[in-house]
Parts: C-alpha cells; sequence; structure tokens
C-alpha cells in the first residue's frame, strides 16, 4: 500500500512538473504572439487561416494526456536511476570539462535525429492513423499543439530521455535544460508567425528550422520533418522545395506565405 502511495505521488510530482513546463513555454510564446508583438506578428502570420477557441481546447486537452503519459515515463525512469541503470549524475566533476560544455549540444543533434525518424516513420501510411493523425488536426497549429499527441506518439516522444541515459552520461542541470530547449522550441514552432529575422534562410543558420518549415509540414504532412536542424530533411530529400519562398513571404510581413510544395524524393 505505501509503494502504490509513493509511486502517486511521484506521478503527480512529474505530472506537475511537466505541467508547469508546458504552460511556461505555451503561456510565453502565446502572449509574445498574441499581446506583446501582436502587430508585428500579424505582419508574419504563415497562414491566412487562424485557429479557432475550438482547435486550442483540443490541443490542450491532448496535451493534458500527454503530460499524464509523461509522467508515467518519468515514475518509470525514476525507479531505472534508483536500480542504477541511468548515467545521469549530480556532481560535474564526475566526468571532465570537455563533457560537460558540449553535452547539451550532443543531445541536441541525437535528439533531432531521433525526432526527424521517429516523425517521419509515424507518418508511413500504416502508423499513421494510430500514432500521429491526432497531432495533424492542427491544421493551422497554436502554441498550445506542442504536446497535442496521441498516447502512441506520447509514449514515442517521451522514450528519448531514458533510452539517451540509459547509454551516454549526463548532468541532471544538463538533462533539465535540455527539457526546457525541447518544449520552448517546440512552443515556438507551432506559433503560426515567424520568429526568425528576414535574412535567416540565406545565411549560416539556415541549418537551424523556423516556423514556417514546421507549418509548411502541418499543412501539407508529407515533408519538412526536421525540429532543431533542417540538414536531415535536405540529406533526405524530404524538404519542401518551395520552403524558402514560403518564408520570406512571411518574414517579409505578406499576407499570406506560398502554399508549399513537395520536394523530389519526398517519401512517407
Amino acid at each position: 500500500m505505501e509503494f502504490l502511495l509513493w509511486m502517486a505521488q511521484d506521478w503527480a510530482q512529474h505530472f506537475g512538473d511537466d505541467l508547469l513546463r508546458y504552460l511556461l513555454a505555451t503561456v510565453t510564446v502565446s502572449l509574445l504572439v498574441g499581446i506583446v508583438f501582436r502587430r508585428w506578428m500579424d505582419r508574419r502570420r504563415i497562414q491566412k487561416r487562424r485557429a479557432g477557441w475550438r482547435d486550442i481546447r483540443r490541443e490542450i486537452s491532448f496535451s493534458m494526456l500527454t503530460i499524464g503519459v509523461f509522467a508515467t515515463v518519468g515514475v518509470v525512469t525514476g525507479i531505472l536511476y534508483d536500480w542504477g541503470w541511468l548515467k545521469l549524475y549530480l556532481d560535474w566533476g564526475d566526468h571532465p570539462l570537455w563533457w560537460n560544455i558540449i553535452s547539451l549540444p550532443v543531445v541536441i543533434l541525437l535528439h533531432d535525429a531521433y525526432f526527424y525518424w521517429t516523425h517521419r516513420t509515424m507518418h508511413h501510411p500504416k502508423l499513421f492513423r494510430h500514432f500521429h493523425r491526432l497531432h495533424h488536426l492542427s491544421r493551422t497549429p497554436t502554441p498550445w499543439a506542442a504536446y497535442s499527441f496521441s498516447v502512441g506518439e506520447a509514449v514515442m516522444m517521451a522514450a528519448f530521455s531514458p533510452l539517451l541515459t540509459l547509454l551516454l552520461p549526463l548532468h541532471v542541470l544538463v538533462w533539465l535544460a535540455f527539457i526546457f530547449v525541447m518544449i520552448f522550441r517546440n512552443a515556438m514552432l507551432h506559433a503560426g508567425c515567424e520568429f526568425h529575422p528576414r535574412g535567416w534562410v540565406d545565411g549560416p543558420l539556415d541549418i537551424l528550422t523556423t516556423t514556417t518549415h514546421h507549418d509548411l509540414h502541418h499543412q501539407k504532412f508529407h515533408g519538412n520533418y526536421g525540429f532543431y536542424f533542417t540538414f536531415w530533411d535536405r540529406w533526405m530529400g524530404t524538404e519542401f522545395k518551395n520552403y524558402k519562398e514560403a518564408f520570406r513571404l512571411a518574414a517579409g510581413g505578406s499576407e499570406k506565405a506560398a502554399p508549399a510544395e513537395r520536394g523530389a524524393g519526398i517519401a512517407t
């Protein structure tokens, strides 16, 4: 009985922590888009259509379900840590300084690869309906769609952290920093307005995705699967051909971004 009570308390703690991070990211991005920089953001809206309250309520509802799944995986992760299976550490001196410095960029690179291939896999016709269709109900996404997943997709997304820490030593603060980078990036990619400056796709930072990059994915589905970086889409031929044109229209304050076109080699 005491064990079940401990499990319930631990689950509630994880749920509260994940909910706080979700709200911190989605509320911050929503306030920036809808209030603080509203006039500027309205000129940088990617789609002419706007999401309605019904869309937002659906996104929040399924995000709560996802957070419940994340909390469950968090309990399992904690048990694995107590058993000594995970390589999370608390003392910076446990590993060399160079590893402490580069570990966050390494985690982001690994997560980008994991996201690209799991995301693309979920678009396979035999898997899409069961895993990823729910997320794509957000044809015009909002920041609240960041965690709007089915149970299967939520498990797949949550599995990265325990898998990662089974394989790589990570300081707990580096792991937490990654979690915050991930949810804020996720909220930004679903914001529906282009945050990035006009010349972004014409310079060296073009290796990083933009809100337009992911918004085109929500519009047309089969393409632009990347999360942080554009290079997987470019290596695999799954980036929409007119991505840069659509970005320039949105970042330039045009009323409507160009419709997406499928690039050569795009597969489902």
